[in-house]
């Protein structure tokens, strides 16, 4: 496998200015407030979490086969392992970003095991929350905190950093709570098999490109299982399937300086012919056109 995992010190060197680097390779946390100048998010996967907090504006976001907005007074939470993406920021758009690594937080008094439970995301849901007006003053008083300590370093400053960071995940954990417990979506048997058959996308996408292979796996008929994924997604079972080859192949383009044939070979293509073909037909460019352009 190709690694294509990126780094804190690669993304802020990549989407910043070098201020902050060397807190960086000492803490692994970076803040920064960001607006509309700021480039984006091409399809990537890290190995840190992003917390977002929208402040005016919006911006798309996509977070595995989840596409959403983070939008004035709503929080995101990206978490490792996951191909996610930024795009179409509007002109007015304000927002915090902080990144950090998991360790960043371990290495303070907090359990592990306390850690782990408040890093937890649930995959099925989309990433983010609205928040009310008092909850949105709070968390931005947390995030312009993290700025500042880790400006000027003062004493205790990582301690401080670590406890405003714990504070914005039981923020974000309470919202995340409340907003799952209000949710209408029905636990039923057609949104486990289209649960199950993401998981299978997602384990499987290199090998197995048809619904009847899915299908068959999950003991039902492609009908079925299509049936199922119009009802609950509104979209096709293929396009499903196409859309995760389609992102771990954008994840490759973009990060990784394999040759066309060699990522075709990867993601288990005849040949390079075909897997340009099939690219273009869903991005309306080649793989060629697509890489020329980052």
């Amino acid at each position: 496998m190709l690694e294509t995992q990126i780094t804190i010190h690669h993304f802020v060197q990549h989407h910043f200015n070098q201020q902050h680097t060397r807190q960086i390779e000492e803490i692994d946390l970076y803040t920064q407030k960001i607006d509309n100048h700021f480039p984006g998010i091409a399809v990537s996967k890290f190995d840190f979490y992003t917390i977002l907090l929208g402040i005016k504006g919006k911006a798309t976001l996509g977070a595995a086969h989840h596409v959403f907005e983070l939008n004035q007074h709503s929080i995101s939470i990206l978490p490792p392992d996951t191909i996610c993406k930024m795009e179409h920021l509007t002109d007015d758009f304000e927002a915090y970003i902080v990144v950090f690594t998991p360790d960043f937080l371990k290495k303070g008094a907090i359990t592990a095991e306390i850690i782990d439970e408040l890093l937890y995301i649930n995959q099925e849901y989309a990433p983010v929350f609205e928040v009310e007006p008092l909850l949105f003053t709070s968390l931005y008083y947390k995030f312009t905190g993290i700025e500042k300590e880790a400006g000027k370093e003062s004493p205790f400053y990582l301690e401080m950093i670590r406890l405003y960071l714990l504070q914005i995940l039981y923020d974000y954990n309470r919202v995340c709570e409340i907003c799952l417990l209000n949710s209408q979506k029905n636990i039923n048997r057609p949104y486990q098999i289209v649960y199950e058959f993401r998981k299978l996308v997602d384990l499987k996408f290199r090998e197995l490109k048809t619904v009847k292979e899915y299908a068959d796996l999950l003991f039902i008929t492609p009908k079925y299982l299509s049936q199922c994924v119009k009802e609950q997604t509104g979209g096709s079972a293929i396009h499903i399937i196409h859309k995760r080859i389609v992102l771990e192949a954008e994840l490759l383009l973009n990060y990784s300086a394999s040759s066309i044939k060699e990522i075709a070979d990867l993601l288990r293509f005849d040949s390079a012919s075909h897997f340009s073909r099939f690219f273009k037909n869903i991005k309306a460019q080649s793989p060629g056109q697509y890489r020329n352009k980052r």
